[in-house]
């Protein structure tokens, strides 16, 4: 992707490049103004995935909403979350991002956040006003149940500190302990087991 993006900006800055203007276009009509690369959303949530600061804060410059969701109503805090790119979750929530608002599942940005080992992010999503106890609209998952089926102990620990129910099952009738049990994290099997 970012070779992609770089193409792009290439292509750009070569276009703009010309040393003199010519003389048959200095009379001529103006032209219509090309459609500036802050334009295209699907560049802004690839920058989001990416981590590219710059990017993200050049759209939401040009007056790109925040809280403006992709096709899939995945939010730019969403998909910085879910590869742990804590400074930029910062900058969006302090640019008005919705910590909670929910995608097409019914997931949150914690929800996306809680199945890496992001303990940074999580924390600030949690100290953001991010719900532990939200679960999705599909099959009733919480930001415990991802961090526990993958095995993210330091996740886990976060979030039951800021009040993250263990108890919840989802439809089958598991729970974030028996996730775990189930894919081989005993350690954090026992860890939710043991919590008071």
């Amino acid at each position: 992707m970012k070779t992609r993006h770089m193409v792009f900006f290439l292509l750009v800055l070569v276009a703009g490049c010309s040393e003199q203007p010519d003389p048959a276009e200095q009379n001529a009509a103006p032209k219509t103004k090309s459609i500036p690369a802050f334009q295209n959303p699907d560049n802004i949530y690839d920058a989001a995935l990416q981590g590219d600061i710059a990017t993200v804060r050049g759209f939401l410059d040009e007056g790109f909403d925040v809280n403006r969701l992709d096709i899939d109503k995945r939010s730019l805090l969403m998909l910085a979350g879910f590869n742990g790119h804590t400074e930029l979750c910062r900058m969006l929530i302090e640019k008005g991002a919705e910590v909670d608002v929910r995608d097409s599942n019914g997931r949150t940005a914690l929800m996306f956040a809680s199945t890496g080992p992001f303990v940074e992010t999580v924390r600030l999503l949690l100290e953001s006003g991010a719900d532990p106890k939200a679960v999705d609209q599909s099959e009733r998952f919480t930001a415990l149940m991802h961090a526990a089926a993958e095995g993210q102990l330091g996740v886990v620990q976060v979030l039951l500190e800021h009040g993250a129910d263990k108890s919840v099952k989802d439809v089958d009738g598991d729970t974030a302990e028996s996730f775990a049990r189930q894919k081989g994290h005993l350690s954090v099997a026992d860890y939710l087991r043991d919590y008071e």
